[in-house]
Parts: structure tokens; sequence; C-alpha cells
């Protein structure tokens, strides 16, 4: 049978099926804003490399360089930002098995494979990997994926880290919001409950093929099921993806101008005996995605 003989696939919006095999916990979480710009870039012949870098790269597609932006050192590099959230959420005495580095926005250094470099960098030298090119759905999807190693026994102790930064030094084809600020959150993650006030992840669902019309329906009916499991002490905080009047009563957005990072900023901010519904849309890619935390469960 041909491809042409081949029956179309319906499109759908049903959750990726999970394939969970262990409880994942959040240990500790972090988030940071980020002043300033990438110190690499302030080296004249460091930005002279990455706009011939870049003009390769552009010209094929008829996109232009932005000169001015780059001669200014404009933008954050993610290895030095993810480097300050290893330092302060991992101890020298924690070694981490896996790092997973969740972006949107490319980096602007990209001579350097920033998985590996931030591994050289965190305790225990762990597998990396980065995770792009999905939008809001990055941090989704990384999560997914350190809950199947976490659960599956195959590490111990993983990291999760949500950078996104403002700056592109190239003309794009067509509309991009960038962040506000360069913001990242880091969650320091394990199989097993650690102190008082220990976050459990009780689920984590990609949606795909979802409009901009079925977008809030879903996300109403995905919080009505969360108030049912875990009571009115349940709170919905959204990303930036969603209109404020799309949203359930009682909902909150992250703030505004982030994005990537809006709905987990407010993960470190939460109180125990609580749920925790986060929720991003990601229009241009059809990807509704939703993660539920519950707080001080063992």
């Amino acid at each position: 049978m041909t491809d042409q003989d081949a029956a179309p696939r319906p499109r759908t919006h049903a959750a990726v099926p999970p394939r969970h095999t262990g409880a994942l916990y959040i240990n500790r979480v972090e988030r940071r804003t980020f002043d300033g710009d990438c110190e690499f870039l302030r080296a004249p012949h460091h930005r002279a490399a990455i706009g011939t870098y870049l003009s390769d790269l552009l010209l094929p597609h008829g996109l232009d360089l932005n000169e001015d932006l780059l001669a200014a050192g404009a933008g954050h590099s993610y290895g030095e930002m993810g480097a300050e959230l290893v330092g302060s959420v991992v101890g020298a005495d924690e070694p981490v098995d896996l790092l997973v580095v969740a972006f949107n926005v490319p980096d602007v250094r990209p001579g350097r494979a920033t998985a590996t470099y931030l591994s050289h960098v965190c305790p225990g030298n762990p597998q990396s990997f980065a995770i792009c090119d999905q939008g809001v759905a990055a941090a989704y999807t990384g999560l997914r994926l350190v809950r199947e190693y976490v659960g599956s026994g195959a590490c111990r102790r993983a990291l999760l880290l949500v950078l996104e930064q403002t700056t592109l030094h190239y003309q794009v084809p067509g509309p991009v919001e960038l962040p506000a600020r360069h913001a990242g959150v880091a969650l320091l993650c394990t199989g097993r409950p650690g102190a008082a006030g220990t976050v459990r992840l009780d689920g984590v669902r990609v949606r795909t093929e979802v409009g901009p019309g079925q977008a809030a329906g879903l996300l109403a009916t995905e919080f009505a099921e969360q108030l049912l499991r875990h009571g009115d002490a349940t709170t919905l905080v959204a990303g930036n993806g969603f209109d404020p009047g799309d949203l359930p009563a009682g909902a909150h957005r992250g703030p505004a101008g982030q994005p990537l990072t809006a709905a987990w900023w407010e993960l470190a901010a939460e109180a125990p005996g609580r749920a925790v519904v986060l929720a991003d849309y990601e229009p241009s890619l059809r990807y509704l995605c939703a993660a539920t935390f519950y707080w001080g469960v063992a």
C-alpha cells in the first residue's frame, strides 16, 4: 500500500498517552530573573563570529541579521543563566543523574552545546539534553521525560531547567512574542519524598491539535476534574497563551511578558496543602499543556 492509498489520520486533541511507572516529587523549586546581558557578547571578536555564523544561516532564507542589536551585545546565554540556577538549587552533596533544559527562544551563544556545558557544572556530571521547537510545550515535555527516567529507576535525582531570554539577533518571517525579561525556573526532582512540604507531581498532559476555539473549554474541563479530585484547595495558574477572559473563575495568570516561564514561576510561591494546576497554550503549534502538583503529601 502506498502513502497515497493510506487513509489520512484524523486530527484530534487527545492527550499523549502517559507511561508513568513511578511517583515523581519536586523537592526544590528555584526561580530567578537575570539582569544585564551575556558577558560572552561583550567581546567584539565573539560578536563578529556569531554575526558571520548567523548571516550564513540567514542568507538562503532571505532574512537579515540585526547588526545593531548584535553590536549592542543584547541577549543572554542559557549556559550562564542555567549555571546560576544549578548553583542555587543543587547542593554539592546532591549529585544529579539527569539534567533537562527546556527553552523556546534560541540561545545567543550558538557555538556551545548548552546542556552539555551545564552537565559539566552540575554536581554528578549528569546525562543531559535540551528540548526546543515545541513552544511552551517544551517544559511539559521535559517534565514528562524526567518522570519517565526517575519513575523507571534509571536515575535517582533529576533537574529540569526552564529558561527564556529576550533577544533574537535576526529578522524572523512571522510575528514572535519575545520575553520581557531573562528568566529561569529550576525543578529538582526525585522519586521519593523529602522534607515536609515536598511537592508531588499528580499528572502531566500534552494535548495536540487543539484549535484556539477549543483551548478554553478543554482547560475548564481539566480544571473541573482536578477540583473534583483535590477539592476547593486547588489553584489554576495559566501561562500567557490564554486570554484572561477565557480562564475559569478563580484562576490567575503568571507574570505577563514571559511566554515560557510564566506559569512555572508560580510554583516557587505556593503553600503546603494545596493542589496547583499549571496550564499553557501554544496557538501556533496547537498544543494545550497541563501539569498538576500537590503540596505536602508523601
